[in-house]
């Protein structure tokens, strides 16, 4: 404004010295003025549309907005903006519809039916169908994509209607609709996945525009079936490095950062950010060779699980970041069933299982038994991933537990190929593991009686598994899955120590509460408002 003063002192000047023939140049100065008001009035008026109702987000890793191609989590977190999937896990790890209305299981839980919603449209205006979802799944299926593992049971899929969808299974799958929960993309998209890709979905928010080198709009979906979102906009800006984007999110110049993208729990950022808790489906676990004659009994594994202080691990060694649990199922999943609170070591009832499996302390404190003519030592030697701190500290605490109850352990602690390969040959006693348990809370990859880490079979956890698949009554499957966890729990291959948290960082200026889950950051966008 300072320069439009300044010219409206020369226009004056000028009007005192020019004659009626330069009254031309006057009229052309006064226009000039006139549209550079205009213009910094605009420019004040977007800026201000950018603070008052707009967030902002930070693209780490960009390659291309390609939902089923990108490998960078916060590209895949910003078209959680855009993109819809079939199902979406609440907080509760339930399967609730968004782009599906409902479903149903066959009796043998091989079919699955899918009513689709008829009242959505893409960002195009066209109409989404059937035929949509089709199309994803055959770019899923051909092995491209990042969610092909999905589909590994899956024998046929097809559109029966233009929104009806049905899914043949090669073998019932517990709560299969909980895994698809990848975005769903229109019918004939460009699957190229280059940096120029333009997304377009059925989300709260469609691309606008590139509004400069780096800078990217996006607008609130006018024609958004869930209503149109609180905020008008989002800014999406491509970050070099992880240092400018944390340095970023301090100086409020983006509003999001997940844990996905920033450790954590070597990272606190300064200022008002609120963190969003969530619990992932990581679990980590120790688990045992049963193979191993010191292992092989029920009672002493079980007794190797009561010494361990898991409120110790979680709140010492892993700095609270991660929610303790007896039993193999997500704490805030709705078929959890353990009420325990504390998680400390209980010595009498390690006694008394390692004495029902003949264990008795020494002369030397250690506990021995004898078999035959042989007499046996407990002793192990606890097997970790050497390029995780947090896992040989994890190793550490558990070896030093049973040591000091007579038990001599060590550890060793390998690189991430040599660990792996060790475990795979079952060349271990015990080990420190962890998992990503699948949406659906199916442990066949930790339980199958076909292959599993510690040479453990038992016929009715296989029979469970396909039960769980059989029938999708919430009631059915709460009693299905506390038999699943029980049996788990008596014969104990494993030791759950405790799932991992996950965290959604907001800046102050949103206000909404965030409700992230295990497949989606910001599931609840489109509800969100900020400051003024």
């Amino acid at each position: 404004m300072r320069r439009i003063k300044g010219l409206v002192a020369v226009l004056l000047a000028v009007c005192t010295v020019f004659s009626v023939t330069g009254c031309d140049t006057v009229e052309r100065i006064k226009e000039r003025i006139s549209q550079e008001t205009v213009d910094e009035e605009k420019v004040a008026d977007e800026n201000k549309t950018e603070v008052s109702n707009s967030i902002s987000v930070g693209l780490l890793d960009f390659d291309t907005f390609n939902p089923l191609l990108t490998k960078s989590e916060t590209v895949k977190e910003c078209m959680e903006f855009v993109y819809e999937p079939l199902f979406e896990l609440n907080e509760k790890m339930q399967a609730v519809p968004i782009l599906a209305e409902s479903y149903t299981v066959s009796p043998d839980g091989r079919t699955i039916d899918i009513t689709l919603k008829n009242n959505i449209q893409w960002q195009d205006g066209s109409n989404f169908n059937a035929y949509d979802v089709s199309y994803t799944f055959k770019q899923i299926r051909s092995g491209v994509t990042n969610y092909t593992s999905v589909f590994a049971n899956m024998a046929d899929y097809m559109a029966t209607g233009d929104y009806t969808f049905q899914i043949v299974l090669n073998y019932a799958v517990p709560n299969f609709v909980s895994l698809l929960t990848f975005p769903i993309v229109k019918y004939q998209s460009d699957m190229k996945g280059n940096a120029n890709y333009i997304p377009m979905g059925t989300g709260p928010y469609k691309y606008n525009s590139q509004l400069s080198t780096g800078k990217l709009l996006f607008s609130a979906f006018d024609n958004y079936h869930n209503g149109r979102a609180k905020i008008d906009s989002l800014y999406a800006y491509t970050v070099p490095d992880l240092q400018k984007y944390e340095s970023m999110f301090e100086a409020s110049e983006i509003d999001l950062m997940t844990g996905r993208t920033v450790d954590l729990s070597e990272y606190t950022p300064r200022g008002s950010a609120r963190n969003n808790e969530y619990i992932t489906n990581q679990m980590t676990f120790i688990g045992y060779n049963t193979a191993n004659p010191l292992l092989s009994g029920v009672e002493t594994r079980q007794g190797l699980s009561n010494i361990v202080d898991k409120d110790s691990i979680v709140n010492s060694t892993i700095y609270s970041r991660g929610k303790a649990s007896n039993i193999p199922i997500n704490p805030s999943s709705i078929f959890y069933y353990d009420t325990s609170t504390k998680f400390k070591p209980d010595e009498i009832l390690t006694t008394q299982h390692l004495g029902n499996d003949k264990w008795g302390l020494d002369n030397d404190g250690k506990y021995v038994r004898h078999v035959g003519a042989q007499k046996q030592v407990l002793q192990f030697e606890i097997l970790t991933n050497s390029d995780s701190a947090e896992k040989v500290n994890i190793a550490n605490e558990v070896a030093d537990s049973y040591t000091r109850f007579g038990i001599p352990t060590t550890v060793t602690a390998l690189p991430y190929d040599e660990y792996i390969a060790r475990i795979n040959a079952k060349n271990y006693d015990i080990m420190i593991g962890e998992i990503e348990v699948s949406a659906n809370n199916d442990l066949t990859p930790l339980v199958s009686s076909t292959d599993n880490y510690f040479s453990y079979a038992n016929p009715d956890l296989d029979m469970l598994i396909g039960q769980l698949g059989m029938t999708n009554d919430e009631e059915q499957q709460k009693a299905l899955f506390r038999q699943y966890g029980d049996i788990i729990v008596n014969d104990m291959p494993f030791t759950v120590l405790f799932f991992r948290k996950g965290n959604v960082m907001s800046g102050s200026k949103i206000k909404s509460e965030i409700l992230p889950s295990v497949d989606r950051m910001f599931r609840n966008i489109e509800t969100w408002s900020v400051t003024e």
